[in-house]
């Protein structure tokens, strides 16, 4: 049996079984999927159906989970509300990660932890997650309260300072390097991300908003569907290549389809898709 179906079978189905038991309790749902999640990963029950490596299957799930979510995320969050969020979301989420980070790295220094793992250790305790807040905020009909789009801003970017992170480790981990080495893959990181930036926004200047005009004239439902998919896959694929991250790529592909005409259409065509991964994220 294909270990992907396999995965999505026993997780669907565990899914329904559990929340419906959670639902007459009137508990979150989260806590289902959480309880789906660690049964499946840790029972051993998927290996009974696929002889292959559940763990990739898991996290290729999780991956498109991640980003649909992301696309949906740039969608809701068009380019003209960051910049009307930037001052509280760039400087909340700065404070945010120094106040949590730093007192974690100099409680990891003191106790013997070498700085390059203390840096790590600390970063990964000043984090949170943007889908489970993404979640309650819906479940409990506060998305578009002033508190939670600030809320949500400041793990947007968590989420992007993670992926600059993420960038830097090569550096923090170099140790003696060189500094001509580490000068070199500074550049060649900045060059990656000004590429990236430069082809997004110039899609989304002149590429995205055509193509999405052309595909509406059509008046296939279908085609459109596919486009917008197509769009979020194929960004997040481009960010992938330049060894960016997938979830960025996606994220940028929905800011760039953010301000056309057509995102409430898009968000009703691509909202029951991500429904379903994210779930299966979780």
């Amino acid at each position: 049996m294909p270990p992907l179906f396999a995965l999505l079978a026993l997780m669907l189905i565990g899914v329904v079984v559990v929340s419906l038991l959670l639902i007459r309790m009137r508990q979150s749902l989260l806590v289902g999927y959480f309880l789906c999640g660690v049964f499946i990963a840790n029972s051993g029950v998927l290996a009974a159906f696929s002889a292959t490596d559940t763990e990739a299957g898991i996290a290729q799930m999780a991956e498109f989970g991640v980003i649909l979510l992301l696309f949906t995320l740039g969608l809701e969050f068009s380019l003209s509300e960051l910049r009307y969020l930037r001052r509280l979301a760039f400087v909340g989420g700065s404070v945010q990660m120094l106040l949590c980070s730093l007192p974690v790295m100099l409680a990891a220094w003191l106790f013997g932890v070498a700085p390059p793992q203390a840096v790590v250790l600390g970063v990964a305790m000043a984090l949170s997650s943007t889908a489970i807040s993404l979640k309650t905020f819906q479940d409990m009909e506060l998305g578009g309260s002033p508190g939670a789009r600030l809320a949500v801003g400041v793990a947007i970017f968590q989420d992007l300072f993670v992926i600059l992170f993420f960038l830097l480790l090569p550096l923090i981990f170099s140790g003696g390097a060189p500094a001509s080495q580490t000068g070199a893959m500074l550049l060649l990181l900045v060059g990656k991300g000004l590429l990236f930036v430069g082809v997004a926004l110039a899609l989304a200047r002149w590429v995205i908003p055509r193509l999405l005009h052309a595909v509406a004239d059509t008046r296939s439902r279908e085609l459109f569907t596919l486009t917008v998919v197509g769009l979020c896959v194929g960004l997040a694929f481009f960010g992938g290549m330049l060894e960016l991250s997938l979830a960025l790529g996606a994220f940028v592909a929905g800011l760039a389809v953010s301000d056309s005409i057509y995102r409430h259409r898009i968000l009703a065509d691509v909202m029951p898709l991500k429904d379903l991964f994210l779930t299966l994220f979780f």
